[in-house]
């Protein structure tokens, strides 16, 4: 296998683990991945955005994004209300026990981070980021 096949095959088994890694940190928060993700994003967002917004942002169909949002709405997290702008659309709002959660989401992901790369030095972590942000955003030559 030569070196590209495998930086491949190492990114989506990386992109598992951190999936699996993660699902199972936010759960002692009573939150999934996506829920956790959701809340997150509604805080960089400035504490409110569209639910089809978010769903883009976080490259999920809009009725997992839907499935989500419901659950963080029955925990008290967001509330949802009609565009005023766009009768057909949603703005998710960030309550005061959302943006409370939200601090312990960023405290916790900050744990799991350190933990899951916890083994490079902050060189390497450097390093690798330059590289990764090069591939994140750099359009592909297909």
């Amino acid at each position: 296998m030569d070196a590209y096949s495998q930086l491949f095959d190492l990114i989506a088994a990386l992109a598992r683990r951190r999936y699996t890694v993660a699902e199972r940190s936010f759960a002692t928060l009573g939150l999934n991945h996506t829920e956790a993700r959701l809340l997150r994003l509604l805080a960089q967002a400035g504490d409110s955005a569209t639910q089809d917004s978010l769903a883009q942002q976080l490259f999920i169909d809009r009725s997992n994004a839907g499935r989500a949002l419901k659950a963080l709405e029955h925990k008290g997290y967001i509330a949802r209300q009609k565009d005023l702008a766009d009768k057909r659309a949603n703005v998710v709002c960030l309550t005061e026990k959302g943006a409370a959660m939200v601090i312990e989401i960023v405290r916790l992901r900050e744990t799991i981070a350190q933990a899951f790369f916890g083994d490079l030095s902050a060189e390497d972590a450097a390093r690798a980021v330059e590289i990764l942000e090069r591939l994140a955003y750099d359009e592909p030559n297909i």
